[in-house]
């Protein structure tokens, strides 16, 4: 008996400085906020830079070019741009811009050339659904203004708008000059469920490289409105984000 109850005892022992180390890192753990709720951590902040695919509404657009013996302009762009994100609590907090490229068409018999370019501006509101040390999971939306802009080239020269009154989006189109830049503006939400994984080097490291994958879905509530060199344009084709799109993501993060 003497010796079960001494076996026993270093039994309890052991058990005792074990938990004893467990407890002192979990108590560290809590005063950093963690052990609250899925992924038991806070969300981490980054900065990133970020590239992906997106599909804008052209086909108003391409028919108003059409008339003037334009080639048709893609509908969809390769994207890239940035941003930063944080946390407060759970909830995600950020901004990001980006520009897209949707290419440029030309048409060696009337020497006509068109290209669309766009850019936006977002703010961006989340909820970290899974935060863990590694791994962030969170649905998102953002609000903000979107511009596309479309450039025409005539190499012959074409005439030019109107003078002193705000012209029609067809006498700009049927009178470019040599090039005519015109720029339509709209408001933009984009819905998105993205993750984004910390990579740190060991245990104790806080700020490591993030790498991370969005899919989401822009819209616009508004017609664009379109602009020439400062004045008006009038009977603007209806242009702006359309679809889903995907964009990955690279930059810092840290806790």
């Amino acid at each position: 008996m003497p010796i079960q109850r001494s076996s026993v005892g270093r039994f309890a022992l052991a058990l005792a400085v074990i938990g004893s180390a467990i407890a002192t890192p979990a108590r560290a753990q809590g005063a950093r906020g963690e052990g609250v709720g899925p992924g038991h951590t806070f969300p981490y902040a980054t900065i990133f830079f970020g590239t992906g695919g997106s599909i804008a509404t052209t086909r108003d657009l391409n028919a108003r070019l059409d008339t003037a013996k334009y080639f048709a302009v893609s509908n969809d762009a390769i994207s890239y741009g940035g941003g930063a994100r944080i946390g407060w609590g759970r909830a995600i907090i950020g901004g990001e811009f980006a520009t897209s490229d949707f290419g440029e068409e030309g048409d060696p018999v009337h020497g006509l050339t068109s290209s669309l370019r766009s850019r936006f501006y977002l703010v961006q509101v989340g909820y970290s659904w899974w935060a863990g040390r590694h791994l962030n999971v969170y649905p998102m939306l953002g609000a903000g203004a979107g511009t596309m802009q479309v450039e025409l080239s005539n190499r012959n020269g074409g005439g030019s708008p109107p003078a002193g009154v705000d012209p029609t989006f067809t006498e700009v189109v049927l009178h470019p000059n040599y090039s005519a830049k015109l720029d339509a503006t709209y408001l933009l939400f984009e819905p998105a469920i993205g993750a984004d994984w910390l990579v740190l080097r060991s245990l104790g490291d806080r700020m490591g490289l993030t790498i991370g994958a969005r899919l989401g879905k822009k819209f616009s509530p508004n017609r664009a409105a379109w602009k020439y060199e400062g004045r008006k344009v009038i009977g603007g084709p209806d242009v702006g984000p359309d679809g889903t799109w995907f964009r990955l993501t690279a930059g810092i993060g840290w806790r």
